[in-house]
């Protein structure tokens, strides 16, 4: 009942952003501050695992709504720690580039191929069909990110350099 309850919540609240209709706090945010806010809740998990967990130390000022921000940086970490492997490392960096903030998450993982780096942005795909949905999610959370970053005035996307070689998971935003 929780789980479906979770999912129903999530298709709401995607339903929302894709429509527009989602209330944002749109201001002037340090991303990488939330950035490490976000890191420092996921350092435990990280340190169980070995992995080191690297954040980003220069401001980055961006025009965003913090909590959206936050959230869309949870998903990215919680998907990085879960894929990468025991003793690596997970980055998470936030730099300016003339007039947009970007912010990534990069992990050692088993990477994308290159079919994988839009559909992982649809919703309820599954890299991993295999994975039960109760240990891996619903598939709908990177559907939740690309919106809230569109809803934001900004995109959302993955890199990889090909299966077995890590994942960037970015985003980027109009800077303050």
């Amino acid at each position: 009942t929780a789980r479906m309850t979770r999912m129903v919540n999530d298709l709401s609240e995607l339903w929302r952003a894709e429509a527009h209709q989602l209330p944002l706090a749109i201001e002037a945010v340090d991303a990488a501050d939330v950035a490490r806010e976000v890191g420092e809740r996921f350092a435990p998990q990280a340190a169980a695992r070995g992995i080191t967990l690297a954040l980003p130390a220069a401001a980055a000022p961006a025009m965003a709504d913090r909590d959206r921000l936050a959230q869309v940086l949870s998903n990215y970490l919680s998907n990085a720690l879960r894929h990468a492997p025991d003793g690596s490392r997970v980055t998470v960096a936030a730099a300016r580039a003339a007039e947009r903030v970007r912010i990534s998450v990069t992990d050692e993982g088993p990477g994308l191929a290159g079919d994988q780096l839009e559909a992982v942005f649809e919703r309820f795909y599954r890299v991993d069909a295999a994975r039960s949905r109760a240990a891996g999610g619903s598939g709908i959370g990177l559907a939740i990110v690309r919106a809230l970053a569109e809803a934001m005035g900004g995109a959302a996307w993955a890199e990889s350099a090909g299966p077995g070689r890590g994942a960037t998971f970015s985003l980027e935003l109009p800077a303050a």
